[in-house]
């Protein structure tokens, strides 16, 4: 059975009903058809985000959606971390990517196996590295 990650975009089309998610996957989201997982970091970078008046989400909204919907929240581990030490570091369009967000939770996804799903079109770039990838079209 296949598991997978949200990147904090897609949590984040989840939480706001945002067209910009495939159907598909929020149906298989709110149908329960595959385990799903949020992690830490990206309820960090929620916070974050709603900080610095980007989303209006708050934690509590967040936190009761994944409930609803049984979405486990993903800790950081060692061998998370592990992982995020050995990843390359790929230029994409003349620029690094050094994004902390996204580069731990490639690192989760390849560490626990899991694919993420997300339309950002630096992920592909860690294909060759063992990153499972779904992404919303």
């Amino acid at each position: 059975m296949k598991v997978f990650l949200l990147d904090t975009h897609i949590l984040i089309w989840l939480l706001t009903d945002s067209d910009k998610l495939n159907k598909n996957i929020r149906e298989d989201v709110e149908y329960f058809q595959h385990p799903y997982y949020v992690s830490v970091e990206s309820l960090r970078e929620i916070v974050i985000l709603r900080y610095l008046r980007k989303i209006e989400i708050d934690l509590d909204m967040a936190i009761s959606y994944l409930q609803r919907f049984q979405i486990t929240i993903l800790p950081i581990d060692a061998g998370h971390v592990k992982t995020l030490e050995q990843l390359p570091i790929p230029t994409i369009n003349g620029n690094q990517h050094l994004d902390p967000f996204d580069r731990m939770l490639i690192a989760q996804s390849i560490s626990e196996k899991y694919t993420i799903i997300s339309s950002d079109i630096k992920f592909p770039s860690y294909r060759d590295h063992g990153l499972k990838l779904l992404v919303n079209e």
